[in-house]
This record gives structure tokens, sequence and C-alpha cells, in this order.
């Protein structure tokens, strides 16, 4: 594979923070979890609109399969289970 063409192949992964800084951990290393403090309660968490694009913008510029997500930054499970089972259905 020249490099010409393995920039076009390229395989990349985001990690997705579905919660923002929401956290029930308390770790002593975390840099993150005083951010908490610039969002409004109500907007913590992912709206279920911003999930669907962003699974189909993720899934459009994969480009190679499998297709990986990964949930990061605060806890993820905060974001409940509803949320995960929303996120398989789209």
């Amino acid at each position: 594979m020249t490099p010409e063409n393995s920039l076009s192949t390229r395989e990349f992964q985001l990690f997705v923070k579905p919660v923002g800084a929401l956290c029930n951990l308390g770790c002593a290393y975390c840099y993150y979890l005083e951010k908490q403090d610039l969002y409004a309660i109500n907007e913590s968490q992912m709206s279920d609109e911003l999930l669907e694009r962003y699974i189909i913008q993720h899934l459009e510029s994969a480009t190679e399969e499998p297709v990986l997500f990964s949930w990061h930054g605060g806890e993820p499970t905060l974001a409940g289970i509803d949320f995960y089972r929303k996120a398989i259905e789209l």
C-alpha cells in the first residue's frame, strides 16, 4: 500500500461522552469532573437527535468494518440503559 492509498483507508476512532462531565466515581486524577459546572443540568446528556446524527455520520465516514463505538467521559453508564438501547436501535 502506498502512502497516498493509506490515507483513504486509514481507520479512525471517536470517543463519545454521552453524559458530559457527569460522573459518580470521583477519581483523584480526573481533570474533567469540575467541568460539570459549565453545563446546565438538562444539557448534560446527549439528546436522541444528536445521538442519531452521530451514529449516521460515524457509519458513513467509517472506512472499514467493523465500525466501533466507544463511550467515554464521565461515567458512560450514567446515560442509562435506555440510551444504549436507543443507540443499538439506531
